[in-house]
């Protein structure tokens, strides 16, 4: 869905469609996940061998596809990397809405073709203004088929009674350029038992629309826009669809409802925007045909109450019209106010064909770019690639935020993960002066909360309730004192760098027992996935499974598991209670990578047991501050460091074998070389999926370890 949606109404419909197929027995049932971010998005819950439907906007989604997923743990971008570029369907609506994101889904449509993938992965882009010409980018000639109605589906009654709907369009009065003027207009034209809808361009235009409106009528007054918490977006998006009361609704709006939303109205007074998006909004009136009477217009300058002097002036300034017009251009915006100007009528039948536009994109994923992403290290501070450019092209690039309660001047380490329900997006553009005095983001490399430097799309920012700039009735409001009520929070605490929550659970699990388990559900999902094409890389899967915690049998690992400095009766894998690790940054799947490679296991084995956890991918390195008396350390793992001799079940014995870091060394065979060379080899998408299947299989068998 394009940046402004909601996505909830098209989740509820394919939730819908589905039971009635599984009532009648023509599939059986399939999830529906909504995508927003937060501690239920980032659970594993959509396995690679299991049919579903995700729905999000493009922030999220596109984001995800390009393995840095906005609102989502860096340890699980590649999870997502994997299961979006392979083994999917794509559809992506109202193009003409998604900006750079349009270019970056036909760049990826090729990438996907060009490097190979497990299984299909196909794209279909929806609207009804589209130029096919939008489609071609550098590397996508956008010669696909097109499907659109013929001249038999148009004789369909009910596509006629579509078709021919009556619209009434005109321009609105002066006064409505005004924020008062536009609640005084609705109010006396709105009519009772009826839907009325106002579209506004800005969020602070439809919030002061809002205001206004509730001192001037009965009717119930809603507001919708996508800078609300997931969790009070989706109870006004509830109300919104809810049965019209008697003195009827008004639901004032953003762009957000151009898609994702199915409202049928009867009165429709909009702001001003390209014709393309006009088209759209048009959609939402007398969407059935049904009804007589039915009215729209179009407001020619949307102003704010902070420009209120502007209302009577004949002509604006350059200035002073990119405000006016924004978030979109002037010229888009003047060339939709002549087409509009003429018509009478804006059935589907009336409206004027679209003339060929420039693409709605600027900035061009390259195979370079993909490439580059391929790669998750952060930097030595912790911040990351920005692939705002690549994701959406509109100056209110998003930053997502929550707000929290807390003693003392910096909140604690062991703050609950973030949920869902709290994140709220706001653009960015709000955050630039005051994000350090404000605001705090998780640094995972260290495990701490920092203040936000730089402040980039797509961050995850914590602010305390005092801060306010949010209500719940109203959204994000950048200029409200008012003390943010916290919402209900998770009870897991923010994941570090270091940390290993897999193996800390509710009980205890030897090594070999955890093994043979993974192994398992690794033989399953091979068998299951046969028809993508994994059969080839069966025994560098099973490989990767048996010895994959191989890391385990480390001193520091086992003294973090027992609680004690050994001798052990046993090698665990899995404790009931979580401990910290006596080395900084210490990571068992290093030692794991390390000791195949010295057994004489190959180098793709190697790496998915190195990557199953997302923290050791292409690089391996030290950690800031990491420092051992002279001797090489990385990730917690010294040079010489000696792994104890373990059983890794089903017979297999492993000997106390010495580690060496010699592979860290850059150069030839070094280990981000042969990364590299498998990532060549394979492609991008091959590779990952690879790695994603031992971390389901991981995730499975610890799941129900104690069964």
């Amino acid at each position: 869905m394009p940046g402004r949606a909601l996505t909830e109404q098209v989740a509820r419909v394919a939730e819908k469609c589905i039971a009635r197929l599984v009532s009648a027995g023509l599939m059986g049932p399939v999830p529906v996940y909504r995508l927003l971010g937060g501690n239920e998005d980032n659970k594993i819950t959509n396995r690679p061998d299991e049919t579903a439907i995700l729905v999000g906007t493009q922030d999220i989604l596109l984001s995800r596809a390009l393995n840095r997923g906005y609102a989502r743990k860096p340890f699980r971008w590649p999870i997502d990397f994997a299961l979006l570029n392979n083994d999917c369907l794509w559809v992506l609506d109202e193009v003409q809405l998604l900006g750079d994101g349009l270019a970056t889904s036909t760049q990826l449509t090729t990438f996907r073709e060009r490097f190979g993938g497990f299984g299909p992965a196909e794209s279909c882009w929806i609207s009804a203004t589209l130029h096919a010409g939008w489609l071609a980018t550098v590397d996508f000639d956008g010669d696909v088929p097109v499907i659109e109605p013929d001249a038999d589906d148009l004789t369909n009654e009910t596509v006629k009674k579509r078709v021919y709907t009556e619209k009434r369009i005109e321009q609105a009065p002066v006064a409505c350029r005004l924020p008062g003027g536009v609640a005084e207009f609705v109010a006396a034209e709105h009519r009772a038992g009826t839907l009325s809808l106002v579209i506004a361009n800005t969020v602070r235009r439809a919030v002061e629309i809002r205001r206004e409106l509730e001192k001037k009528t009965g009717a119930d007054v809603r507001l919708l826009h996508s800078r609300f918490r997931a969790a009070d977006r989706k109870e006004h998006v509830d109300a919104v669809l809810s049965d019209v009361p008697e003195a009827g609704r008004i639901v004032v709006s953003t762009q957000v409802i151009e898609a994702g939303i199915d409202l049928d109205a009867s009165l429709m007074v909009s702001d001003i925007a390209p014709y393309v998006s006009m088209v759209q909004r048009f959609g939402r009136v007398n969407r059935k045909g049904e009804r007589a009477g039915c009215r729209i217009y179009w407001v020619d300058r949307p102003l704010t109450a902070k420009r209120k002097a502007w209302a009577g002036q004949i002509e604006l300034k350059d200035k002073e019209r990119e405000e006016v017009c924004a978030p979109y251009g002037v010229r888009e915006v003047d060339e939709s106010a002549g087409l509009l100007g003429g018509l009478t009528s804006a059935s589907p039948a009336a409206l004027p064909k679209l003339v060929p536009t420039p693409a709605p994109w600027t900035h061009v994923l390259r195979r370079a770019d993909l490439l580059d992403l391929f790669d998750t290290s952060t930097d030595l501070g912790g911040n990351e690639i920005d692939i705002s450019r690549f994701v959406r092209s509109d100056p209110d690039r998003n930053v997502y935020v929550l707000w929290r309660d807390w003693q003392g001047d910096v909140p604690p380490e062991n703050m609950p993960e973030v949920d869902e329900g709290e994140l709220c997006p706001a653009p960015i553009g709000d955050f630039d002066k005051i994000a350090a005095k404000v605001a705090w983001c998780w640094n995972s490399a260290t495990g701490k909360w920092v203040r936000p430097d730089p402040v980039y799309p797509g961050l995850t920012l914590l602010m305390h309730v005092k801060e306010g700039k949010y209500t719940k009735d109203y959204g994000w409001s950048p200029d409200s004192k008012i003390a943010v009520t916290p919402l209900i929070q998770s009870e897991t605490e923010m994941e570090a760098n270091n940390a290993d929550p897999n193996s800390f659970r509710k009980y205890r699990q030897s090594l070999a027992e955890h093994t043979e388990q993974v192994c398992a559900e690794m033989r399953t999902l091979v068998g299951k996935l046969a028809a993508v094409g994994i059969e080839p890389y069966r025994a560098a899967l099973e490989s990767a499974a048996r010895n994959h915690d191989w890391g385990k049998a480390h001193p520091v690992m086992q003294e973090t598991l027992h609680g004690n400095a050994g001798p052990y009766a046993e090698l665990l894998a899995k404790s009931a209670e979580s401990r910290r690790h006596s080395r900084p940054y210490f990571r068992h799947e290093l030692a794991s990578a390390l000791a195949m490679l010295a057994a004489g296991e190959g180098d793709l084995a190697a790496y998915v047991a190195a990557a199953h956890h997302g923290r050791v991918r292409v690089s391996m390195r030290s950690m800031a501050g990491e420092r051992d008396a002279g001797r090489i350390c990385v990730r917690g793992v010294r040079e010489g460091d000696e792994l104890l001799e373990c059983s890794l079940g089903g017979g297999v014995a492993r000997a106390a074998l010495v580690l060496t870091l010699a592979p860290v060394v850059l150069g030839n065979g070094s280990w981000t070389e042969r990364v590299l060379r498998l990532r060549d080899e394979l492609g991008p998408f091959r590779l990952a999926y690879l790695e994603m299947l031992l971390r389901a299989a991981d995730e499975e068998a610890s799941a129900k370890g104690d069964q």
